[in-house]
């Protein structure tokens, strides 16, 4: 793995640029989440998700410099035959629906004339119910034992909790919140860090012409752990949802987790059928002319990453610095439960 310091020499000597040129033409699309002002506590953000505002800008500024941005639409109708994009095209994208999206990014993404796309786990914006890896990291950031321990723990019960079905993931963390005491309630107590937009913030960002709304489900789970009726009704309710209150017609999406296995050609045709155009997922790489819209690739952010790390995602790609996946954590196809009936 490339070190920080090499990563400085070869980009200040423009060894990136001929591997860069060569990529020209291929599409990124990054991946952010939320963003947050405050330093980590040592669980809090421990996963580096939430970018500082002061990182953010640094990134628009190169990005506004060194690339064409784009957005997610543009790439995806250049893969169903539409425009071709221009050469070293980027589009931003926007997990979860964080309300720090509106009140940390927003504000730059519109002094900077940037756009970007925001894709919302409906039930967390409509009913403010707490995203389940947040119920989770909120138990564990004020327990006891040394950060460490608990980040070991916390890590740990996330990577079981991801593959549980809803039911069964909601009794574990439950359990987990009483047994520490601490149950995340989104009202105006709850931290920044955790609070989902509100549908008023929503509004008032797409209105300002710069960002559009896709859905990430209702309940934020993984796909292929639903059978095909239970997908449909997440499809069904996050499109209706964010129709009803942002307007106009939704028909982005984008995998809850989007690792290999968490998607699959049945999710794709669930998607099709219900109207999307493309299914974004986690999967590190490039977005090449005749890629399926239904798995299209991003490269992830992280506020642990230095600069250097951040700029030579457009040249290598980050492959030598982010782990790609190469095969699913475990075998599961959506649809192989049993249909409710």
């Amino acid at each position: 793995m490339l070190t920080t310091a090499a990563l400085k020499v070869a980009l200040a000597l423009g060894l990136d640029a001929p591997l860069r040129w060569l990529r020209r033409r291929r599409a990124v699309v990054l991946m952010y989440h939320g963003f947050t002002d405050r330093p980590s506590d040592g669980v809090t953000n421990y996963q580096g998700n939430r970018l500082q505002p002061s990182t953010f800008a640094r990134q628009l500024d190169f990005l506004s410099e060194q690339c064409n941005i784009v957005t997610v639409r543009d790439v995806v109708r250049s893969l169903s035959g539409g425009p071709a994009l221009p050469d070293y095209s980027v589009a931003l994208s926007m997990d979860d629906g964080y309300e720090s999206i509106h009140t940390l990014a927003f504000p730059l993404l519109l002094e900077k004339k940037v756009p970007a796309t925001v894709f919302v786990a409906t039930q967390f914006v409509d009913e403010r119910a707490p995203l389940w890896p947040d119920r989770l990291e909120y138990a564990f950031a004020e327990a006891k034992g040394e950060p460490g321990a608990r980040r070991a723990r916390l890590r740990e019960l996330q990577k079981i909790a991801k593959d549980l079905p809803p039911g069964e993931r909601g009794a574990m963390i439950a359990s987990v919140e009483s047994e520490h005491s601490r149950t995340l309630i989104l009202d105006s107590t709850a931290p920044s860090t955790y609070r989902p937009l509100s549908w008023v913030q929503v509004r008032d960002m797409v209105s300002s012409g710069l960002m559009e709304v896709g859905s990430h489900t209702h309940t934020h789970t993984i796909m292929t752990l639903l059978s095909e009726n239970e997908a449909r009704g997440e499809l069904s309710r996050s499109k209706s949802l964010i129709e009803k209150h942002v307007g106009g017609t939704c028909d982005l999406f984008c995998y809850p987790n989007g690792d290999v296995g968490d998607f699959n050609p049945t999710t794709g045709r669930l998607l099709k059928d219900a109207g999307f155009l493309c299914g974004l997922t986690t999967v590190a790489g490039f977005v090449d002319a005749g890629n399926d819209p239904f798995a299209l690739r991003r490269f992830g952010t992280d506020d642990r990453d230095s600069f250097e790390k951040f700029q030579i995602t457009f040249s290598v790609g980050r492959h030598l610095l982010q782990k790609r996946s190469t095969g699913p954590r475990t075998t599961r196809r959506c649809g192989s439960r049993r249909d409710a009936p």
